[in-house]
């Protein structure tokens, strides 16, 4: 009857008359059994939406959207391109999510970098170029890739399948990682490939 001390007498009337037994379950249960709701039912019913074309995420914005109104966190998007292994659209989409994510931390980290002023466009451009342009030394490329792979599995425990990641559509993370960091660029046709 741990919840009793830690919850007000009328919530724990509430919860105890609601026949569900969580009264009289540890806070240690109480935590496993959200884990396993998040993991077996809220995640599966996020995917199972996007399958029956209930939900229609068509960008990193509107996906991280239909994640936040249903309290799920951003951090799930690992369990969620596996889940949609059959929906190549949804898993399309939360990796170019993974990455546009991965990139804005490289950006702001330049941005905080900048001590003169007249240099923050060319610090922002170069950045760009060098997250979504293509190398001419194929050791660049490798070394860009191991870091996105890095930072990628270490925030969201997704390992890189290059099948899945054969045709990345850099305008739609370069949109993603502007609207992250606030970015306005000026519009142009932008050779990124």
């Amino acid at each position: 009857m741990i919840l009793q001390d830690l919850l007000s007498d009328k919530a724990f009337t509430v919860l105890k008359e609601s026949k569900t037994d969580l009264h009289i379950k540890t806070p240690n249960e109480l935590i496993e059994m959200a884990h396993a709701y998040y993991a077996d039912f809220a995640l599966p019913k996020l995917v199972a939406d996007f399958g029956s074309l209930e939900l229609s995420p068509v960008d990193g914005r509107t996906l991280t959207d239909f994640m936040h109104t249903r309290d799920l966190q951003m951090h799930s998007l690992d369990h969620v391109v596996e889940l949609s292994d059959k929906l190549p659209h949804a898993q399309s989409l939360c990796i170019h999510e993974m990455i546009a994510r991965a990139y804005k931390h490289i950006l702001q980290a330049v941005i905080a970098s900048v001590n003169v002023v007249d240099d923050f466009a060319r610090s922002i451009a170069t950045c760009l170029n060098f997250l979504l342009g293509t190398f001419t030394v194929e050791e660049d490329s490798k070394l860009k890739q191991k870091w996105i792979e890095t930072f990628i599995f270490k925030r969201f425990g997704w390992r890189w399948n290059e099948e899945c990641c054969q045709n990345l559509r850099k305008l739609s993370i370069l949109r993603g990682v502007c609207h992250k960091v606030g970015l306005e660029l000026v519009p142009k046709d932008y050779d990124l490939d």
